[in-house]
């Protein structure tokens, strides 16, 4: 599979698989300790912009206060710095252990005074549900900080041998900051890819526990039951939910062996076969499909040209797989769509000898292209604001998550999120 040397999105299962998978040892915190968002300080890459609102966090609870600094830090929009005049005052104030009362102070901004109540499960969450109603006052568009994030880590795990400590790659959940982090699975072996469902109840991922081969493995996240999703002979990967949660996209082998894109039901049935490429001489490998936010269309990275990834769409009820005009790189992968915004799907593109994000406009007749030179990495994946997106970069040899800001057409802001090792990172926003 000639375009999975460098994609981090979904390179993991094969290169192991092919015997090319050179890994780094990555590591994270037992569930439950402050990991992987506070494994150091937030580190600000590219920060201050006087087009962004220029704020003050502040509470009379030190570690709620803390929180919605670091959480305000990793939004775009937000800065602290003396350098412009401070536009608004930004309070959240607790009261007992799941509520949080959320103002607005103006200083020298245009926004009028505003106070929001806000009841959650727990003051983390309730914290990160009244600054994302803040964010929304402040911005128009929705906020993100009390979204989930699954990614992968290598780590050791108790009672295996050190052989299956150097080959393992387990899901583990957390939210933005940290606070709370699960490990998921524990197999000791290559676990990758995971996905959430859009009520963020369950995850597909594709694991090697069962049999030493790549199958498709729906999670239950409360429960952590596993049950087998798509296990056909050969190769099962890349289960990807449909926003609208009826269908899932996977790349499965055919019976000649090469692989092709299906969809499936929510369940598993009802599979359709929508690439019909290999019987021709030269077979054309896919992978990492993703959907349109209407559910209507489905993206792969496919080397139908010159055996090199390239970025495809088909839509999801059958047709021709058409390219996408990038015009900018011979090896793009990795694609995600934008969950907000029809018109934009993000992607990675190696140029020269690097990988950078991108993004490709559909509504754009010429330049439908940004690639952001500040985001070096692989392995997009969207945030539910449509505004930001995570992304993978190697970090003094371990792989980390990053965020970044996609607005600005100058200078975008890239924040470090984890310090201790993740990587293939999902998101999903439950209101």
């Amino acid at each position: 599979m000639s375009f999975m040397k460098n994609s981090i999105f979904f390179a993991p299962i094969f290169r192991r698989f092919l015997g090319l998978l050179l890994l780094a040892s990555l590591s994270l915190p037992a569930a439950n300790a402050p990991a992987p968002g506070t494994g150091g300080p937030v580190v600000v890459i590219t920060y201050n912009d006087a087009n962004r609102i220029n704020i003050t966090v502040a509470s009379s609870n030190p570690k709620i206060a803390q929180l919605m600094q670091n959480a305000f830090a990793l939004h775009g929009a937000f800065q602290t710095t003396a350098a412009v005049p401070l536009q608004y005052v930004l309070h959240f104030e607790p009261s007992g252990d799941n509520h949080i009362t959320a103002t607005i102070e103006p200083k020298s901004g245009s926004v009028s005074s505003y106070k929001v109540e806000v009841t959650a499960v727990s003051l983390t969450e309730a914290a990160y549900r009244a600054g994302d109603k803040v964010v929304e006052q402040l911005t128009n568009i929705p906020g993100f900080f009390a979204g989930k994030l699954a990614f992968v880590s290598e780590r050791p795990i108790p009672g295996t041998t050190a052989a299956a400590r150097s080959t393992a790659r387990e899901i583990y959940v957390s939210d933005l900051l940290g606070q709370q982090v699960t490990r998921l699975t524990g197999d000791g072996k290559i676990s990758a890819l995971p996905r959430w469902s859009p009520d963020g109840t369950k995850l597909l991922y594709t694991g090697y526990y069962r049999a030493g081969f790549p199958d498709v493995i729906l999670l239950d996240v409360a429960t952590q039951k596993r049950t087998a999703f798509a296990t056909y002979k050969g190769t099962n990967t890349g289960g990807t939910f449909s926003p609208d949660g009826k269908s899932v996209a996977m790349i499965l082998s055919t019976t000649d062996g090469f692989t092709e894109l299906y969809v499936s039901d929510s369940a598993g049935g009802n599979i359709r076969r929508l690439t019909h490429d290999n019987a021709a001489k030269a077979p054309v490998s896919k992978a990492s499909p993703t959907w349109s936010p209407d559910s209507q269309r489905i993206a792969i990275a496919a080397d139908y040209v010159g055996g090199h990834p390239l970025i495809f769409q088909i839509p999801a009820a059958g047709g021709t797989a058409r390219a996408l005009p990038t015009n900018i790189s011979n090896y793009c992968a990795d694609p995600a769509w934008n969950p907000r915004d029809p018109n934009k799907l993000a992607f990675m593109a190696e140029m020269g000898t690097q990988m950078f994000i991108a993004v490709y406009d559909f509504s754009k007749k010429t330049d439908p292209v940004t690639v952001y030179n500040e985001a070096a990495g692989s392995a997009p994946c969207w945030l539910n604001d449509g505004r930001h997106l995570l992304f993978t970069r190697r970090v003094g040899g371990m792989d980390q998550l990053f965020i970044l800001d996609t607005a600005p057409a100058k200078a975008p802001k890239v924040v470090q999120l984890t310090h201790l090792g993740a990587s293939e990172a999902s998101w999903v926003y439950v209101k």
